[in-house]
């Protein structure tokens, strides 16, 4: 029986790590980029984005201008650097070199590791994708004898399943967004496909600012990403337990949301919490939706 590729959080990375990212929309590869680049300033590494196509530096890494990176100032001062290497199919050939020259040269800079994010376009992989395959290959060694740390993000939409898995198997595992919450009790992660967060676990009096901190920032995001009425959405179907004060809470927000023009979804939610939203009248409330997990209402 076949087992699941290794999932790590990129909080958790560590030196050696050459990881794969298949990745559903463009929000969902910045979010996880941004960690990754963010984290390596702070832990004194310097980030090397190869990417696939000729552009200036800072438009490359626009999406960090979200987190209050300033970028000109990271690229100056070389704790960031954009590199086109990969904009011809020729990249590909000696991509494991061009990595461990810029892991030596980090170090002799006085930097303490290379973090690398590597995307390559379908087009430059060539029909087979022997060169992509036979180049990934080759980055084991670089990864295993220098302090680098890696990330290849593949775009779902553009390669199919079938030219995916063996990619994925060449890396030592697979990256995924930080959690947005994490406490004994309760998780909450940020889904891309579709967007929103997913619950799991138990909310209580105890971790109810943080899903409401969780939930005003996703709703924010929400707004932003619809060009009229936003929808905010909460994957339920992994929440053991939820307290009234909780419930409230998802009934205020999808108030505020419905005075916009707006609507929270609440997705895969149990018998008993269908139940109890119908005795308190809330299945009522307006803004708010309410999906089995099979997606109906």
């Amino acid at each position: 029986m076949e087992t699941a590729p290794a999932l790590r959080a990129v909080g958790q990375m560590r030196p050696g790590d050459h990881l794969f990212l298949g990745y559903d929309s463009d929000e969902e590869r910045d979010t996880v980029l941004s960690a990754f680049l963010l984290d390596g300033l702070a832990s004194g590494h310097r980030g090397f984005v190869l990417t696939p196509v000729e552009m200036p530096a800072g438009l490359a890494l626009t999406f960090l201008e979200a987190h209050g990176c300033d970028i000109e100032d990271e690229i100056a001062a070389g704790r960031l650097v954009v590199d086109a290497h990969l904009a011809t199919p020729e990249g590909l050939w000696d991509l494991d070199e061009v990595i461990r020259r810029e892991a030596r040269r980090a170090v002799g800079d006085g930097f303490l590791g290379l973090r690398v994010s590597m995307e390559i376009l379908r087009v430059r992989a060539g029909g087979d994708l022997k060169s992509l395959h036979d180049s990934e290959l080759l980055l084991d060694p670089v990864f295993a004898s220098l302090p680098v740390l890696g990330i290849c993000q593949y775009d779902r939409r553009v390669f199919d399943e079938g030219e995916l898995a063996p990619l994925d198997g060449l890396h030592h595992g697979r990256v995924a967004a930080d959690s947005v919450w994490q406490d004994e009790l309760l998780s909450i992660t940020r889904t891309f496909a579709p967007p929103g967060l997913a619950l799991a676990g138990e909310v209580d009096d105890t971790n109810v600012t943080a899903m409401a901190r969780a939930l005003h920032e996703e709703t924010a995001r929400a707004r932003a990403r619809a060009a009229d009425a936003a929808r905010a959405r909460l994957d339920l179907r992994e929440l053991r337990f939820i307290d009234v004060g909780a419930l409230r809470l998802l009934v205020f927000s999808a108030l505020g949301l419905y005075a916009s023009g707006g609507t929270l979804v609440l997705h895969g939610v149990a018998p008993y919490l269908q139940r109890l939203m119908r005795v308190a009248g809330w299945d009522r409330v307006p803004g708010l939706r309410m999906e089995t997990a099979a997606g109906g209402a």
